[in-house]
């Protein structure tokens, strides 16, 4: 009777626990309606429709910062890049539109970039933006469970700044997630993007927010030698 009871306690302490992430298929429930980038999904679906991209090659999916990166293939070749990031997005939206953005390619990598999150009318998070992460991972390895996946940190914006301390923590419990995949990997821009501790100016738009051409430069450099070893 002892042991029944033993058992009966424990079964019932286990399920008292949290998960440590988010196991849902959104971790929050958007103001916004997450299909609202569905031009661009079509665009995508129409130029593979011309020339589907082969199977293997290396996903970029997430927001503008791969949007506007439109000599990211040329940039970086001769990885076989398929950038099928969308302006605005957030995380809720990629996980939304994974499926036709993500995993019918068959990649053998993806890249993850996506800072929208924390910067909306009802901010997030970085605790938040994580389990997002999560939750997009989740369902990315459900289709393609040995998909070699790399998340590109957040990244220091001038127009951002104010928030800079939640970014790092994103990006940090961020990198404390991947550290439990060992096909997971981190790539850090932080340190090609600041000036004297602050983001340099001079890779940047007018916006203070998406990077101009020399931004895009010190990415190549950053991401391509890492992305070249598991090419």
């Amino acid at each position: 009777m002892k042991k029944i009871f033993l058992a009966l306690i424990i079964i019932g302490f286990s399920a008292c626990q949290k998960p440590k992430y988010s196991t849902l298929d959104a971790p929050w429930e958007p103001d916004y309606q997450v299909n609202r980038s569905e031009s661009s999904i079509l665009a995508f679906e129409k130029k593979d429709a011309q020339q589907m991209p082969a199977p293997g090659g290396i996903v970029f999916t997430g927001s503008s910062s791969f949007t506007k990166w439109q000599s990211a293939a040329q940039d970086l070749a001769p990885l076989p890049i398929i950038n099928r990031g969308f302006g605005g997005s957030t995380l809720p939206e990629v996980i939304y539109y994974a499926d036709r953005t993500v995993t019918k390619y068959k990649p053998k990598t993806v890249v993850i970039y996506c800072e929208n999150d924390m910067f909306g009318k009802k901010k997030k998070t970085p605790e938040q933006v994580r389990d997002a992460y999560v939750t997009l991972v989740k369902k990315i390895r459900t289709e393609l469970p040995d998909v070699r996946l790399y998340c590109v940190s957040l990244k220091p914006s001038p127009s951002r700044w104010d928030r800079k301390d939640d970014t790092i923590k994103a990006n940090k419990l961020i990198q404390d997630f991947i550290k439990t995949d060992k096909k997971h990997g981190y790539i850090d821009v932080w340190p090609v993007m600041l000036k004297d501790g602050r983001p340099d100016g001079s890779i940047f738009l007018g916006d203070s927010l998406h990077m101009n051409e020399e931004g895009y430069k010190r990415w190549t450099k950053v991401l391509k030698p890492v992305l070249e070893k598991t090419a």
